[in-house]
């Protein structure tokens, strides 16, 4: 198929796939996480200068848990209900309509006016629409030119909607 009427690939996502797709959709909410678990370890260790020994130690746990536990359970949770739905093999259909993903099980489209914002990882084109929705796009087992064409594709169409 040529670049003008679109691109149309098989891609098997994975589960590192949908976990970073997730991590860079989340990274705001994840930034939260930590900063309240910052904000706890401070107040534990200036604010609550008095005697309280067993408070002190509690917050600063509880922040530390907020820093290094939380983000993390956070994604592995929310991948671990999706990746029974989307961790399949997944046909691609990108064209000037938008992008489409079937596997055996679902179909997702989603329109370029949709899409405000695409992300890049290695290997992977995360369209996001608004605060509530993302799509990965997985490009790493396609050969690298054809990955270019198509990263250069959607681009140029997230950007001139």
């Amino acid at each position: 198929m040529d670049t003008e009427t679109g691109f149309s690939f098989s891609a098997h996502p994975t589960r590192q796939q949908l976990l970073v797709s997730l991590r860079q959709f989340m990274r705001g909410q994840l930034r939260l996480f930590r900063l309240a678990g910052a904000l706890l370890i401070v107040f534990g260790l200036v604010f609550s200068l008095d005697d309280e020994l067993v408070l002190r130690i509690f917050t600063v746990l509880f922040g530390l848990i907020c820093i290094l536990v939380v983000p993390e359970l956070t994604v592995r949770t929310v991948v671990a209900k999706v990746q029974g739905m989307l961790s399949r093999p997944t046909e691609y259909r990108i064209d000037e309509r938008g992008i489409r993903m079937t596997n055996d099980l679902t179909e997702f489209f989603v329109s370029w006016i949709a899409v405000d914002r695409l992300d890049e990882a290695p290997g992977l084109l995360i369209a996001r629409t608004g605060q509530t929705g993302f799509y990965a796009v997985p490009t790493g087992a396609l050969p690298p030119e054809k990955a270019a064409e198509v990263t250069a594709y959607v681009r140029a169409h997230v950007r001139h909607r």
